[in-house]
């Protein structure tokens, strides 16, 4: 898992998000689906990413630096436009570790009719707006809405992250040709 909800010493409390999503509004009022798919989760953003118009916008925010151990002081945005989606599925499941196991970044996809999906450092798959092409895609592959607590209400999360990650993390930046933007 890409993050561990856990208690105020950093113990696990035990706490394990349902596999189902709801309908919230996002911090800019926005309403969208928030997705907690567990071992679900590469399936369920493959079904997402089938149902956004193509090709799509790819960007890869790195918030951490696993190998100096440091969070970064501003994200690094790799970013590239009009990516075929079949490439874009092809390259995410062969990034397993990086997507399902570390919280070093947050994935973000978007359509061609600016509909977006995003995958953020604990595991939690947005989809902007609430359309119900996601949510035909989310139920497709046995994910029902629920109302639900998420790993973003708890009070501590610890986000986890894994060496193997580090190789997928050039893939993904390498296979999609994905640029740092500077600005």
């Amino acid at each position: 898992m890409k993050a561990t909800s856990v208690n105020q010493d950093g113990s696990p409390d035990g706490f394990v998000p349902p596999i189902a999503y709801r309908v919230d509004v996002s911090p800019d009022g926005v309403t969208r689906i928030a997705c907690s798919a567990g071992p679900k989760l590469l399936i369920a953003l493959d079904a997402v990413l089938g149902a956004m118009e193509g090709p799509v916008g790819v960007l890869w925010m790195r918030q951490v630096d696993r190998q100096k151990g440091r969070q970064l002081p501003k994200p690094e945005h790799w970013v590239a436009i009009e990516k075929d989606k079949a490439q874009v599925s092809s390259v995410l499941a062969r990034c397993r570790n990086l997507l399902t196991l570390d919280g070093r970044g947050q994935l973000w996809l978007r359509g061609g009719f600016k509909d977006q999906v995003v995958l953020d450092e604990v595991g939690t798959l947005y989809c902007y707006p609430d359309d119900p092409s996601f949510r035909d895609a989310i139920e497709a592959v046995g994910i029902q809405e629920k109302v639900h607590e998420n790993l973003e209400d708890r009070d501590y999360v610890r986000v986890n992250f894994s060496a193997i990650a580090d190789a997928e993390e050039q893939l993904l930046i390498h296979e999609l040709g994905l640029a740092l933007n500077a600005g």
